[in-house]
């Protein structure tokens, strides 16, 4: 009767095998059309086990996966999140966080769902587990330690484990003030991926040999800033360029060589306009010819329409971190692969993404991994809600960024300004003393 047309197991037990998208390339036409209401372009192939548990479960049968955690919260994980939630009944979750459960870095959860539709009030019981010795009496602390979670709290946009007040926390924050990528319209700069960074970023030593020998070399030599210099309310530039030789295809472009005619013509003017930096380029040149991160001709970046962006004022920020870590530049420096940047001035901004409300709000929406790390991309980032403030308001926070940037964020007055800038904050976000306990930890 298992396999019969009204058939299907009572229950389905599995740890799905963990794939990751780029060795799916091949099959995800298929995935596709087999599992439309789960599928993502980017999924793990453990996303189409869970639909296909159900699938072989029979109409009131239960599913017991432990798979990947990263569902909860990632992009890829929306529609699956969006189908667990609506049309089977969540029965427990149990997230392990980065607790090394297999020998593997796997960050697992546990899911057990009946496979029907739930109905209004459904509650899930959650727990969020720290402790590998938890382990040998899980069930007892599910019952001991987890809360039951409103079905309506697990939101499509990332699912938060956590209790009630701390829930509630969170939708009055987003409720707040307006979503930052409506805020800075959607203007997350990824940091610049040149293919093959010992061509294009040298040391001070080499910039300076590179301008001596051609003055104009000064003009495409910018400061270069990976994201572990990127420090909160401060940069610590380790004396690094990046030659910004521009994709000739670039709108804002003024490159000798954008209208040539042919490649051997366009290297020619390369090496007249640039020729220190031609004869250092030259010396790269088989493997810059095979990069895949390049523009048309082999010293070329890849195109990109905000080079200007980085000339400015902005903010920047590492895109792995424990916690906020924001600091403003005006010196024209261009970040990494491993950096972003809002291309704005606003200390006020500034301000409210360096607060511990952001810390605690964002903790609760961005995926973790080992370490407790953060993952700052705009998938999370664009959910982080801004207050509006009164001009006096900003003022008095801008004031605060003002000391702590020129302080560095170093030094023993910078905890109490600190404290003044989350008090501000916090009256911002209209938070009482209970809220703000939660936020503090």
């Amino acid at each position: 009767e298992v396999f019969s047309e009204k058939g299907g197991f009572d229950v389905v037990i599995a740890n799905p095998p963990y794939i990751r998208q780029e060795r799916l390339t091949a099959d995800k036409p298929l995935l596709k059309e087999a599992f439309p209401n789960v599928y993502s372009g980017v999924a793990d192939i453990y996303v189409y086990f869970y639909r296909q548990g159900f699938a072989l479960a029979q109409a009131k049968g239960i599913l017991v996966f432990i798979s990947s955690n990263k569902f909860l919260r990632a992009g890829y994980g929306k529609n699956l999140r969006a189908y667990l939630r609506d049309r089977t009944t969540l029965k427990t979750v149990i997230d392990f966080g980065d607790l090394p459960i297999f020998e593997a870095t796997t960050y697992p959860c546990i899911v057990v769902a009946a496979n029907r539709q739930p109905w209004d009030g459904t509650e899930v019981r959650a727990l969020n587990i720290h402790s590998m010795t938890t382990l040998e009496h899980l069930a007892d602390a599910v019952r001991r330690d987890g809360w039951d979670q409103a079905r309506a709290s697990l939101h499509q946009e990332g699912w938060a484990l956590d209790r009630p007040a701390v829930l509630a926390l969170i939708d009055k924050l987003r409720g707040t003030g307006t979503p930052l990528g409506t805020y800075v319209g959607g203007r997350f700069y990824y940091g610049i991926k040149t293919g093959l960074n010992a061509a294009f970023v040298i040391d001070s030593s080499t910039r300076d040999s590179l301008v001596h020998d051609d003055p104009v070399c000064v003009e495409v030599c910018k400061p270069w800033l990976g994201g572990r210099e990127i420090k909160r309310w401060r940069v610590d530039w380790a004396g690094k360029y990046l030659i910004v030789l521009q994709n000739s295809a670039d709108r804002d472009a003024n490159n000798p060589w954008a209208h040539a005619k042919s490649k051997k013509q366009a290297e020619s003017l390369f090496a007249q306009t640039y020729p220190s930096i031609y004869k250092h380029m030259l010396k790269h040149k088989s493997r810059l010819t095979k990069r895949s991160d390049q523009g048309k001709y082999w010293w070329e970046l890849r195109p990109c329409e905000y080079y200007s962006g980085f000339d400015k004022p902005k903010i920047l920020y590492p895109d792995i971190a424990k916690e906020p870590q924001f600091a403003y530049d005006t010196t024209g420096a261009y970040v990494g692969n491993t950096a972003y940047i809002l291309p704005t001035d606003e200390f006020y901004l500034l301000g409210i993404l360096n607060s511990s409300v952001t810390a605690f709000f964002y903790s609760q929406i961005s995926s973790t991994y080992r370490g407790d790390y953060l993952r700052f991309i705009a998938t999370y980032m664009e959910q982080v809600p801004i207050p509006d403030a009164s001009p006096a308001h900003r003022a008095a926070m801008e004031s605060v960024v003002r000391k702590l940037l020129d302080a560095e964020g170093k030094g023993p007055q910078v905890a109490g300004w600190e404290r003044e800038l989350n008090a501000l904050v916090y009256e911002l976000y209209g938070l009482t003393e209970e809220e703000i306990a939660i936020v503090e930890g």
